[in-house]
């Protein structure tokens, strides 16, 4: 008898510590909701899942790096669009910004990403992504971080 409950319990525990790994079904996935071409090489992707904003680069159809933050949301234009500021527009690569907004923020923080290429003079790529760790960021507070 005592053989018996032991084994049940541990078939139970293993059930129970299988069942704990699964992923659940309905959990969202985030999904693109805009894109943008950098140059020839380079792609931006913007991906939500209406709780995640997230940020991924491709180089020659790669993906070349990701960020993300939580508890946020794309800024869009008066369209309902969202669009990418230009913050350096030279003749050899322009720089830009995707910005986005903190839902439960009271005086409007927001979380910016500025984008630029890691070799100035080919805007064709790669390209890097810099998140600014300002609360309320300008366009002329995050040129300090193009390198």
């Amino acid at each position: 008898m005592a053989k018996r409950i032991l084994l049940g319990l541990a078939l139970l525990m293993l059930v129970a510590a299988c069942g704990g790994h699964q992923r659940r079904a309905d959990a969202a996935q985030p999904e693109v909701v805009a894109s943008f071409l950098l140059g020839a090489g380079a792609e931006l992707r913007l991906l939500s899942d209406g709780n995640l904003t997230q940020l991924e680069l491709y180089y020659g159809g790669d993906l070349q790096e990701l960020v993300g933050t939580a508890n946020t949301d794309y800024v869009h234009n008066d369209s309902g669009q969202i669009t990418l500021d230009t913050i350096t527009d030279t003749a050899l690569a322009p720089a830009y910004v995707v910005r986005t907004f903190d839902r439960s923020s009271t005086y409007g923080a927001e979380v910016w990403y500025v984008l630029y290429p890691y070799r100035r003079d080919d805007p064709d790529g790669p390209w890097n992504i810099v998140k600014v760790p300002d609360e309320k960021p300008t366009l002329q507070s995050v040129e300090q971080y193009i390198r």
